[in-house]
């Protein structure tokens, strides 16, 4: 009899055990799109343990790769930067950096874009600095800016042949007087054909800023649901941009507008 109540009692908790553990996993679609506040997302994608190998996609046909690295920068908590660090002394967070390489290939001009960049952030996930290095081959193009100076440094270079200029955020602010001082007539014409009215661009540079949202959501690998996370956002009010996430802030997916689709490399075969 003691036997008998016993394995009902095994029973019994191995059921419970396994609808607990289902509701958890699968418990049902308003809990698994659910919000999560996006600085939680990107605070997991900052200090990600791996990098993210993506390749490209257009229209679904493969276009290049790109290589997303993220590391955390760290300073001492209350020391003199000419004093010995002592056994123990704790560290603070510092401050993020981001880094972005690969390549394209764009065949109706004949020629592969090499593209190396990186980002600098604040621990309030400010940014300080950007620089961005382009290879078209002969043509070399560099961009620099940094939030303290208020400026952006370009440089182009084709063999002997240079162009630089440094452009204030102020200028910015007008991008139509830019371009036409930039490029000339041709390009202040295609300018003001443009819709620029109907994108709702921000005023000046500070506040060009995407507002992003987060929510928990599941994507299919192989024969299994697996839970990530998924930001989305809009680009000028009308561009969608979706980003999947892993638990632990490994890029899976990325869809931007125009078919174009950046890939995890681990999720390639699937």
């Amino acid at each position: 009899m003691l036997s008998r109540i016993t394995l009902i009692a095994l029973a019994l908790f191995w059921l419970c055990m396994n609808v607990l553990l289902w509701r958890a996993e699968f418990g049902g679609r308003d809990s698994a799109a659910s919000t999560v506040p996006a600085a939680v997302v990107w605070n997991k994608m900052l200090t990600a343990p791996d990098s993210s190998s993506l390749t490209v996609l257009h229209h679904g046909k493969k276009v290049g790769f790109c290589h997303w690295v993220t590391s955390v920068g760290e300073e001492l908590a209350s020391m003199n930067e000419t004093d010995a660090p002592p056994q123990g002394t704790q560290r603070r967070r510092a401050g993020y950096r981001l880094h972005l390489e690969g390549n394209l290939a764009f065949e109706d001009l004949g020629t592969r874009v090499r593209f190396d960049s990186g980002l600098k952030l604040s621990t309030n996930r400010t940014w300080q600095e950007f620089t961005a290095r382009l290879n078209f081959r002969p043509t070399i193009f560099e961009i620099k800016a940094t939030a303290a100076e208020k400026a952006v440094h370009i440089q182009a270079t084709e063999g002997q042949d240079r162009f630089e200029r440094v452009i204030k955020f102020s200028e910015l602010e007008n991008p139509g007087a830019l371009i036409a001082q930039l490029g000339g007539p041709v390009a202040a014409e295609v300018w003001n054909t443009l819709d620029v009215e109907g994108m709702n661009l921000p005023h000046g540079p500070a506040k060009n800023e995407l507002e992003w949202e987060a929510r928990n959501d599941s994507i299919k690998i192989g024969h299994s649901k697996v839970r990530v996370y998924r930001l989305q956002s809009a680009l000028l009010g009308r561009y969608r941009i979706v980003i999947f996430v892993s638990r632990v802030g490994e890029i899976l997916r990325v869809e931007l507008p125009n078919e174009i689709i950046l890939v995890n490399d681990q999720l390639a075969g699937y």
